[in-house]
């Protein structure tokens, strides 16, 4: 694949820590008692009432989506499908966001497996502004995910630019195999683990915001997710957004009226 852009800020890798893996057989009744929000990801209803679809091109422009335009529910998770583009890179992305609230501190697992058709990543986006921007773009908070040669990376604006590192373990990461990514963020620390080992410890940046959105976001990447868990961890504590300076700040949604109630 075409080598990230060279410009990077230094990511601060722990040494491999065992952790709490989640098990494939957890079943999800035991699961929500210590979430606050479970998403199987294999049933469209469910996810159209707690997910916003939206559709990216040329990697900053955005619009409304209808789930079934990007998206299907297939064999137990929820799949990427249509405009994605062989010929292209990073273009085309689908982004699915979780609409029932923003996180300043939050705890977030989902499982993942990389598509066949492009060497793109299925992202994690945090802290997002807008619902539906990319995280690379204004608003579009930041983007966690693992490339297909082992290197997680965090990328973004709210991050002044891209972190990436090897897992320590990446030579036999299999980017074609379901895996597990869970992210704790708090304050400008963002801890990743990838199936329940510690693999990096990011301090970020804060340029407009330290609170917004999570989001799934397909870029260019036939990718599937499933087993969706998200947590406050500051006990229900509101976080004000600093000022957004950015010229383009009003572009989509603003932040305050997005929320879905119920």
């Amino acid at each position: 694949m075409k080598k990230l852009l060279a410009f990077m800020l230094t990511a601060a890798i722990l040494p491999a820590a065992a952790s709490l893996a989640f098990a494939p057989t957890e079943t999800r009744a035991a699961a929500q008692a210590e979430w606050d929000d479970v998403i199987s990801l294999d049933n469209e209803e469910e996810i159209r009432e707690k997910f916003a679809a939206h559709f990216c091109s040329a990697q900053s422009t955005r619009r409304d989506d209808d789930f079934s335009y990007s998206w299907r529910v297939d064999n137990g998770s929820v799949l990427r499908t249509n405009n994605v583009d062989t010929a292209q890179t990073t273009v085309n992305t689908a982004i699915l966001t979780y609409t029932k609230n923003t996180y300043d501190d939050f705890e977030l697992s989902v499982d993942y497996k990389m598509g066949a058709k492009t060497v793109c990543w299925p992202v994690v986006g945090i802290r997002q502004q807008i619902p539906g921007k990319r995280y690379d773009s204004v608003n579009g908070g930041a983007g966690v995910f693992m490339q297909d040669n082992g290197k997680i990376t965090i990328w973004g604006p709210i991050n002044g630019g891209i972190s990436e590192q090897y897992i320590p373990d990446h030579t036999a990461y299999k980017h074609l195999d379901w895996h597990n990514m869970r992210i704790r963020a708090e304050g400008k620390t963002v801890a990743v683990w990838v199936d329940g080992v510690l693999t990096a410890n990011f301090s970020v940046n804060t340029t407009d915001y330290l609170k917004g959105y999570v989001s799934l976001q397909s870029v260019n990447n036939d990718c599937r997710f499933k087993n969706f868990r998200i947590r406050a961890l500051n006990a229900g504590g509101e976080v004000a957004n600093e000022p957004n300076r950015n010229p383009d700040a009003s572009e989509g949604i603003p932040l305050e009226n997005y929320i879905k109630q119920g």
